[in-house]
């Protein structure tokens, strides 16, 4: 803030006002350790300690023609020890096309601390800091922050003798750079708890990581692609964490459930870079004789058609070098994928999908290599190394489907008119179909987890959640055979926002009380069913929203 003379402080002990009162309607972040509804006598106590006595209001008209100064980038500790003095500041702005002094107010718990005049010029922005003293106040969550008029902004503040829990950090540079495609350099990276590097692609796919980076700062990290870029790029590095400690980065095997990013305020610490492929010098050496190398091709024809949800078909797909042929959803994940292809062409393909399908549906038809020669399709282990896509043009290849869930119809069949057999009934009993049950009540959680009000599992397994769009979000861990209450499951990734989510109960088909239904292709655990349908329940999840 420029020096300036500021305009005399008025400083006032104001009846309690509250939040809400104010017309800011804020609310105190999810995970505080003390609610507060109004200040306690130790705040009153303090501000009237740290107030002038003086009964007065603001001098300074209220200025109703104008409009309010703005309040933002309220900055302040989240939490401090007994006594400390805490350090509020905030950007003020006056968004009138004239100049104008208007009040500024600090606030501790809804009452008015102290009360400032503020002069600003038209369109100018300056910081106004307040200096708290907390001596006095007991230990707890407070309310706080600084308003105007009708402008203002809020945060918590923890006093507390604990020690704070530091957070990993981590900054990362990377720069603009030429490259042979094959990889690209991170000028500098510094991450607290050590991790990794990995690169991501425009449309955020981990295209390469780095070896594990110890703590501290790292120069110079080579970051070799999965595969070799054939077009420039601007490309991003995310540091990441090695949160199991095994130095091997387990983000994607785990989906998400390990070695997440550092982040910054609930953002991932990311830096982007134009990358621009290098073309090669022609060579002044005399031609071999050598036959151009053949890149692989393929060709993929996927017809819409009618499904019962447990499998589509590809009509036809050419393969010059064999592989796979993997079926997509409409955000691009894998839901299905065929047995090893010999090389030429093949006709109608089936494809079981990993979970049915529960609404219409266009799905995408990918055809992949098998570039280890395994008959194995390892695209999703191998974080994108092994077995990748078939490319024209630099593309994959590809072709969509509209894919329509059949309805049942009546069946029309005349009773028959065979006569009763006259055999006396066997006394074998008839094979009980497992059963399950599941309540998924609407719920508010903070995204991490959600809670499932009862599950009864004829013989044990799993409760699982689906998102709007089919796919996995998390899986209990294995419930035993019987009635279940309040099974919370945790989720591979922290909702940001209301969603209605599916919880799927799910057979333990190996027993080997370990959940094998994804990395198992639909083979293992498969969801328990009622006429032939997957045993649901949904819930409307709404995601607390932090002050």
């Amino acid at each position: 803030m420029n020096t300036r003379p500021q305009i005399a402080v008025v400083i006032v002990v104001a009846a309690l006002m509250t939040v809400a009162a104010a017309g800011i309607g804020f609310a105190a972040p999810a995970g505080n350790t003390q609610a507060v509804s109004g200040p306690s006598d130790a705040v009153q106590q303090q501000q009237a300690q740290v107030q002038v006595q003086q009964q007065q209001e603001c001098t300074f008209p209220a200025n109703e023609s104008y409009e309010s100064f703005d309040v933002s980038n309220l900055s302040a500790p989240s939490s401090v020890e007994p006594g400390a003095t805490v350090t509020v500041t905030a950007n003020i702005s006056n968004p009138n096309d004239a100049p104008l002094i208007q009040c500024v107010e600090f606030r501790l718990e809804g009452d008015v601390v102290e009360r400032r005049g503020w002069a600003l010029n038209p369109s100018e922005t300056e910081t106004i800091t307040f200096e708290v003293d907390t001596t006095g106040l007991e230990e707890g969550t407070y309310i706080h922050g600084v308003e105007t008029r009708d402008m203002g902004e809020l945060t918590t503040l923890d006093i507390t003798s604990e020690p704070a829990v530091e957070e990993p950090t981590a900054s990362v540079e990377f720069n603009d750079q030429s490259s042979n495609g094959s990889e690209v350099i991170v000028s500098n990276a510094s991450l607290s708890d050590g991790g990794f590097m990995a690169i991501h692609n425009e449309s955020g796919a981990v295209i390469g990581a780095s070896e594990y980076l110890e703590p501290g700062d790292s120069e110079r990290i080579v970051v070799t692609l999965a595969e070799p870029l054939t077009a420039n790029a601007t490309l991003t590095a995310m540091p990441h964490l090695d949160t199991n400690d095994n130095q091997e980065l387990d983000f994607i095997t785990s989906e998400g459930a390990e070695d997440g990013p550092y982040t910054d305020n609930g953002t991932p610490v990311t830096d982007d870079a134009d990358v621009t492929v290098e073309m090669d010098e022609p060579t002044t050496e005399e031609p071999t004789t050598e036959e151009p190398t053949e890149e692989p091709t393929a060709s993929v024809q996927f017809d819409d058609q009618v499904s019962n949800g447990t499998e589509v078909t590809v009509s036809n797909v050419t393969l010059s070098e064999g592989g796979f042929i993997a079926i997509h959803d409409g955000s691009g994940t894998i839901i299905g994928v065929s047995g090893y292809l010999g090389p030429g062409t093949t006709e109608s393909i089936t494809v079981t999908l990993v979970e049915p399908l529960m609404a219409n549906a266009t799905l995408t038809a990918m055809p992949h290599l098998d570039t280890n020669d395994n008959q194995q399709l390892d695209f999703i282990t191998s974080g994108g190394a092994e077995d990748g896509p078939y490319t024209a043009n630099g593309d994959p290849v590809t072709d969509d489907a509209d894919v329509t869930l059949e309805t049942e119809e009546p069946t029309t069949e005349e009773p028959t008119t065979e006569e009763p057999t006259t055999e006396e009934p066997t006394t074998e009993e008839p094979t009980e179909e497992p059963t399950a049950s599941v309540q998924f009540d609407d719920q508010s959680t903070s995204g991490v987890a959600v809670l499932i009000a009862s599950a009864d599992l004829s013989e044990g397994g799993y409760i699982v959640i689906h998102d709007e769009s089919g796919d996995v979000l998390g899986a209990s861990g294995y419930l035993p055979p019987g009635e279940q209450q309040n099974v919370a499951v945790t989720l591979d990734e922290q909702l940001s926002e209301d969603a209605t989510l599916t919880a799927m109960a799910h057979l333990d088909s190996n027993d080997n009380q370990q959940f094998d239904f994804v990395t198992s292709s639909g083979s293992d655990d498969g969801p328990y069913t009622a006429d032939g349908e997957p045993v649901t329940d949904d819930a409307n999840v709404t995601v607390e929203s932090e002050a």
